[in-house]
């Protein structure tokens, strides 16, 4: 059956019949015959507003094709059963028509004809309130944007506003949404919320449609592909989901998200503007309980809830979840050193040898460094914490012989400290013996050597000299420190003794920290 009501109240809007037509999904003819109908009879779309649907059929019977009249010589197909299974994936109207004519020639009956049976299909769905299917299918899609109120909550230390983002996530078929307050909008939040929303859903659909925010998309050229950064496309491989981001400019792409986001700024934000939040996680708690609120709420225009379509429905037609969620992976590009390994966060991790000098990709996990090379995996490191200028390195990642990349080896640094002086020479020596591989101290004698460059020679030896009367072993932070306070240059010798106690002498630990605490 037609949607009267609806036809009849954007008629009355002034929507043209064509467009009419698509949003009811009925045909022109049927709309022309209930305008005409209604304007022979009187009747307005607040007259219908109080009829029951059987009331208002009455009205327009008239205006249906004698095709919807059902005739008792064949069996009645049972549309309630046929469109819970036109929601499962990859079912089709024809296909139920199939089975469907199958069915009855076995038990003798006559089916409808096709174009028949689609007919009063279309008359059950669009009565039932399921013109959603039509457009998508229950597991298929997921809107995801970000809320443009922001929630708040207070530090409890300062009594500082702290301003957030909401993230929304929507099942495009069921309207079942789901919604986390973040701190920021950064990519690691971003790509958290998309792990936290697909458990919450208990599955993944198809496509994953969100807006062109930087955090997910790189660029977006108008009439081509969309370029997704590194981390969200890893993601989407992860769960096996196709990520189609709305065109730019083009908010009709993902209606449901747009609409949605709306309406959690109403429930879930506006609702909670009188709470006092003292964290993140307390406003995300509440927010929660108005979010199943929210999905709990009766629709206004048909039956039932979001939670219901999406329990009866949406929920078995979602993808099964991997076993374990999604770890979030920064990624970055790295050169790898002379030294055979490549630098992130000021620790150092090796890669073989044969790659010194090429670029090759990082995927930084809180646990772990996975180092790629034209996609291809060549190692994996335990994430080191704690001191900078740490080194993790795997014997076989080393060359056999230190003379095996003559750009730079032991012999080499050495004969360029004997440039410089003798204790210059005791301090890069001393540097190499700290460490289990050479290879492991060729940052640190570069950055000492290059001093040289920055100061002078001559003050590059002082400092190694008076860093030797301390330490036994002085690193480059220590003949850094020397330097930048000017603790190589006495004046005298008689006032070089008199600095040293008053401004130099703080200890080993001093210098082995790096500078003053």
């Amino acid at each position: 059956m037609p949607n009267y009501s609806e036809i009849l109240r954007l008629h009355e809007l002034g929507i043209g019949q064509r467009k009419i037509a698509q949003q009811v999904q009925s045909s022109r003819d049927t709309i022309r015959k209930v305008i005409e109908t209604a304007v022979q009879q009187n009747i307005s779309y607040g007259d219908i507003l109080s009829k029951t649907d059987e009331e208002t059929a009455k009205i327009f019977a008239g205006t249906q094709s004698s095709a919807a009249k059902a005739d008792p010589i064949y069996e009645m197909p049972d549309y309630e059963r046929l469109a819970k299974e036109l929601k499962r994936p990859g079912v089709t109207m024809t296909l139920l028509w199939e089975e469907y004519s199958y069915e009855c020639r076995q038990s003798g009956k006559i089916p409808y004809k096709r174009s028949q049976f689609m007919y009063h299909f279309d008359q059950h769905l669009q009565h039932t309130g399921f013109t959603d299917i039509i457009h998508h299918k229950p597991g298929e899609e997921i809107e995801v944007d970000w809320a443009g109120t922001q929630p708040r909550w207070l530090d409890p230390d300062t009594g500082e506003v702290n301003n957030g983002y909401l993230f929304i996530g929507v099942l495009a078929f069921s309207g079942y949404a789901y919604a986390e307050a973040c701190a920021d909008m950064k990519e690691e939040s971003w790509i958290n919320c998309h792990v936290h929303m697909f458990e919450y859903f208990q599955g993944v659909t198809k496509l994953l449609v969100p807006d062109n925010l930087k955090t997910g998309v790189t660029s977006h050229p108008q009439h081509e592909e969309a370029d997704l950064n590194h981390a969200y496309q890893e993601m989407a491989e992860y769960y096996g989901i196709a990520i189609v981001p709305a065109r730019v400019r083009h908010p009709k792409d993902k209606p449901l998200a747009e609409n949605v986001v709306n309406q959690c700024t109403k429930y879930i934000i506006a609702k909670l503007r009188d709470y006092q939040f003292f964290s993140l996680d307390e406003y995300n708690k509440q927010a929660m309980k108005e979010l199943e609120s929210f999905n709990c709420r009766p629709f206004q225009k048909k039956p039932g809830s979001r939670e219901e379509i999406y329990q009866n429905i949406e929920l078995d037609c979602l993808r099964p979840l991997p076993q374990y969620g999604y770890e979030y992976a920064e990624w970055r590009k790295a050169k790898v050193q002379a030294n055979s390994h490549v630098a992130f966060d000021k620790k150092y991790y090796s890669v073989p040898h044969e790659y010194i000098g090429q670029e090759v990709d990082l995927r930084i996990t809180k646990k772990t460094i996975t180092v790629y090379y034209q996609h291809s995996s060549l190692c994996i490191h335990n994430r080191i914490y704690g001191h900078d200028g740490a080194y993790d390195t795997f014997p076989e990642h080393m060359p056999e012989s230190s003379n095996a990349h003559e750009e730079w080896n032991k012999d080499r640094f050495i004969k360029w400290a004997n440039e410089i002086g003798v204790s210059t020479v005791e301090v890069i020596t001393n540097l190499f013996a700290q460490y289990k591989y050479e290879q492991q101290g060729y940052n640190g004698a570069k950055s000492n050597l290059r001093s040289a460059s920055n100061y002078s020679k001559e003050r590059l030896e002082n400092a190694c000299g008076t860093a030797l009367a301390h330490i036994s072993h002085p690193r480059y932070k220590n003949i850094k420190a020397i330097l930048e306070n000017k603790q190589d240059k006495p004046e005298e010798p008689s006032a070089h003794s008199r600095t040293i106690e008053k401004t130099f002498l703080r200890g080993a630990d001093y210098y082995k920290g790096g500078g003053q605490k």
